[in-house]
């Protein structure tokens, strides 16, 4: 008798027996339904890619046309800020642009290190900007001449800083004529008033002197009028490169 037959008056089972040669399967269902799963993700991704690669082709050429529009200034660096642009464009506005320009020119007046923050920039350019943050400097080339078009300074004077201070500079009795000047921001004009006179190593206060002998160098207004309509003066720095000029305003129009 072999020893694998079983013995005799034993029945096997036929189920058991395919059971044994042919493993169980899982249940086809639960594997579509992953295939499913991860074919619907791939679908979502695959969208959301292309929705962010569109939004970044017109958010390219958004600040590519904002950079064109203003060529006539300038040659500026122009980043539309916020996502999706998608939406903002649909809007009607931008949310926020950044500007920033080492040189430009408005108005036949020359500015450097412009740094401006537009928000509710409308896609119309015929509309008014919402609001303008903006910081640019009047070198001392372009103060000499807006005083020279715009204020009244003693003959030969022209605009220094030394020492962190703004100063106007000439000359007297063959020395050097050092006018101290304190710079305010009023409105859309730049008030200038003089604080101390240097002439060679000698220091005078301005307060000290009789008013006929200062009123040449005393409220010296710069009009600011070529100022896109809108925009007023906040604050005003002295730098080594000339003035420094903080700009803020609403409803601003370049035209």
């Amino acid at each position: 008798m072999r020893a694998d037959r079983p013995p005799s008056g034993t029945m096997v089972s036929m189920t058991s027996a395919r059971t044994l040669e042919y493993p169980q399967q899982p249940p086809r269902r639960r594997s579509r339904r992953k295939t499913w799963i991860v074919s619907a993700i791939v679908i979502v991704l695959t969208l959301i890619i292309g929705v962010i690669a569109a939004d970044r082709i017109v958010d390219f050429t958004t600040e590519q046309r904002i950079a064109d529009g203003l060529s006539d200034y300038g040659d500026a660096d122009v980043s539309v800020e916020g996502f999706p642009v998608l939406t903002q464009m649909a809007s009607g506005k931008l949310d926020s642009v950044h500007i920033t320009a080492d040189e430009a020119t408005y108005e036949d007046v020359d500015f450097t290190d412009v740094d401006a923050k537009l928000y509710d920039v409308p896609t119309d350019t015929s509309r008014p900007i919402g609001t303008v943050d903006a910081t640019a400097v009047l070198p001392h080339s372009t103060l000499d001449a807006l005083a020279s078009d715009h204020a009244s300074l003693p003959a030969g004077m022209t605009f220094t800083t030394e020492d962190g201070e703004l100063f106007l500079k000439g000359s007297l009795l063959d020395q050097d004529l050092l006018i101290g000047i304190e710079p305010k921001a009023d409105g859309r004009r730049a008030v200038v008033d003089a604080s101390e006179i240097r002439l060679g190593s000698a220091h005078v206060d301005v307060d000290s002197l009789p008013g006929f002998l200062t009123s040449a160098i005393s409220d010296i207004v710069i009009d600011l009028d070529f100022l896109p309509a809108g925009l007023e003066l906040t604050e005003i720095t002295a730098t080594e490169a000339g003035l420094q000029v903080r700009l803020h305003g609403s409803g601003v129009t370049l035209e």
